[in-house]
């Protein structure tokens, strides 16, 4: 079994402790899951996300949107199973029963060509661009439609739907699981290389203070090489609604002239502090590195009228 990634121990222990099994499917609102789309069927990436919540018949579900054409309200009912409100019938119908023994078919309406499921295994192996597993249960679907539709789905502990196959005339299709974010946590995202740009705040007071963070991310095999032609590692510009730079940090600062060159692996953070003396109005702020390979990243931002 792979440990997950980037979680916090109290996460952990919290899952641990209050659930009677494993949690197949983390519900909570905020929590993320993209997956890539590989095989012969050419598909888009699928982004699956939980916005918010909704009270029905006395029972409280989570609104789920990203698959294509469907929004679902999930909830784990009584003992265990992973269900879903058909708001045309006004019936519960199972998605998945986590909680049934290995080998027993149970009735699922998650796919409109599916009728039948059973759990093949609850430590099968899972080859993904997180990494390997040995520790998901993998849900085999059986339908009614001449292409067979939906045929397995493998579900990670406390991470979700990992692995999701599908298969028609053309081919067969694989979802997999590129990166969960879960209870605000980055749990899991496959090897990648990030540039972004932090402020502390969306809306700033005429002359207030703004610290403005940049961020270097790299999960690679190999330690990211950067090259800076002077002492300058960073800038930060300003433009407002127009497109008018208002703003430019490196303005009136100085650099020496030499030649540098950074390997790092992991994360890298720089922080500049700037006044928000700007007039009233809308802002863009973007930052990038000083280097060859241009990195570079945008937030907006606002800065209210004195009163």
């Amino acid at each position: 079994m792979r440990r997950v990634k980037n979680i916090s121990l109290g996460l952990l222990f919290s899952f641990a402790t209050f659930a009677q099994q494993p949690d197949y499917f983390p519900l909570q609102v905020g929590n993320q899951w993209i997956y890539r789309a590989q095989g012969r069927i050419r598909m888009d990436p699928l982004t699956l996300e939980v916005t918010s919540t909704r009270s029905i018949e006395g029972n409280q579900y989570f609104l789920l949107t990203g698959f294509p054409g469907r929004t679902l309200l999930l909830r784990k009912n009584e003992v265990g199973s992973l269900v879903f409100y058909d708001e045309t019938e006004k019936v519960e119908k199972t998605w998945a029963a986590f909680e049934a023994a290995t080998g027993e078919a149970y009735a699922t309406g998650i796919d409109s060509c599916t009728s039948t499921a059973v759990i093949r295994t609850r430590t099968g192996d899972l080859k993904s661009p997180l990494g390997d597993f040995t520790n998901g249960l993998r849900i085999g679907y059986t339908g009614r439609c001449a292409d067979p539709g939906l045929t397995t789905e493998t579900f990670l502990p406390y991470v979700g739907l990992a692995e999701r196959r599908m298969s028609n005339i053309a081919g067969e299709a694989v979802y997999a699981l590129i990166y969960a974010r879960l209870g605000g946590f980055t749990v899991l995202a496959e090897r990648e290389l990030t540039f972004g740009i932090t402020l502390d705040q969306h809306r700033y007071a005429a002359g207030s203070p703004m610290t403005v963070r940049m961020t270097l991310r790299s999960t690679q095999d190999r330690p990211v090489r950067l090259t800076f032609p002077s002492g300058q590692d960073y800038d930060v510009v300003i433009r407002n609604a127009k497109g008018e730079t208002v703003y430019t940090w490196s303005a009136d600062k100085a650099f020496i002239a030499v030649f540098r060159q950074l390997e790092f692996s992991g994360e890298k953070n720089w922080v500049v502090l700037i006044p928000a003396s700007f007039p009233a109005g809308d802002y863009t702020a973007t930052a990038n590195l000083a280097t060859g390979t241009k990195f570079e990243a945008s937030v907006p931002f606002s800065v209210e009228a004195t009163p």
